[in-house]
């Protein structure tokens, strides 16, 4: 006890001092930490601001078509979901991707992972893409964006070179899963009607970005032959939208032969209609007006009596 009282009465100067310039240091990193937190507390916050302007420049939130906006969430939604699907296909995570489809684009495009492979993976990626996604239109249940897959130039070499794709792909906001390949939507629907013994049922519509194509079943309950269309006039098998505009079919690219109806026979086979996709203006009607009950009296002598069906959906 008496050399530690010995010590500080000899080197109490010294150790007075010592404490002090501790103490001084203690508070001066004190004080610089503290400067130092709020300044990253100021930096996180100016790039949060920052970041979130930028988020909000880039996203996707308004119809270049319509205008109209889609709130920041549901944007950011369908865009993180379209990149993990681009993304999944640049590291050939091919049946990753593939998951990401709904079980209608499935069913309508690609009812195989390799039917998926043949017919959209290794078209659009045989080499690296990076992705550009624009809103394109909006409905109840769905968001269409136009995506252009660029081709990565980095990776590629090819300067001046591009050979970029562009696809529609529409976020389904029940399933959170997409169709691609330019499909809307698709759906069983299950309606009919029946004329002079012809009945004519629509079971499946599918809705693209150009055009619309139904599943059609033809039940034939004469004794005769009927023709389905005399494919004379494109606008003879047409739809209807809820403004009663009409437009025509492709039912030119059908086989010929499968018009023909046997008498007591079913044939099944799908339409393709030159209606492009609408959200607000949806096919109310669809309309068969040159079915000729028969076919055989209408060969021989060109003239037959025409029946007109009509399905209301």
């Amino acid at each position: 006890m008496n050399s530690i009282i010995r010590m500080w009465n000899q080197n109490r100067k010294k150790i007075i001092i010592i404490v002090l310039i501790v103490a001084f240091c203690f508070l001066v990193l004190q004080i610089l930490n503290n400067i130092a937190k709020e300044n990253i507390r100021k930096q996180n916050m100016e790039n949060k601001i920052n970041n979130e302007n930028i988020s909000d420049k880039k996203l996707p939130t308004t119809s270049i078509i319509t205008g109209e906006k889609v709130n920041k969430q549901t944007t950011e939604n369908n865009v993180k979901i379209i990149e993990e699907f681009s993304n999944m296909c640049n590291e050939g995570k091919i049946q990753e991707a593939y998951n990401l489809l709904t079980p209608n684009c499935k069913q309508a495009l690609f009812e195989t992972v390799e039917d998926f492979k043949n017919n959209y993976y290794d078209i659009i990626f045989k080499e690296t893409r990076t992705i550009k996604i624009e809103n394109y239109k909006n409905s109840v249940t769905t968001n269409t964006y136009a995506v252009t897959f660029y081709e990565d130039i980095i990776s590629t070499g090819n300067v001046g070179q591009a050979n970029n794709y562009k696809d529609y792909i529409t976020v389904e906001k029940d399933t959170n899963k997409l169709n691609i390949n330019s499909l809307i939507t698709s759906k069983n629907i299950e309606k009919e009607n029946t004329k002079s013994g012809i009945e004519v049922k629509a079971l499946r519509q599918e809705i693209y970005i150009d055009y619309e194509i139904y599943k059609f079943e033809f039940q034939n309950n004469t004794q005769n032959t009927v023709l389905l269309d005399t494919l004379k006039n494109s606008k003879s098998i047409y739809i209807l939208d809820r403004n009663s505009i009409k437009y025509g079919s492709f039912a030119t690219e059908v086989a010929s032969s499968l018009f023909e109806l046997p008498m007591y026979t079913t044939k099944s086979f799908s339409i393709k209609f030159n209606k492009r996709y609408n959200p607000v203006d949806e096919t109310k009607k669809i309309v068969f007006s040159d079915i000729i009950l028969n076919y055989e009296q209408y060969k021989e002598q060109n003239t037959n009596e025409r029946e007109n069906i009509e399905i209301k959906l």
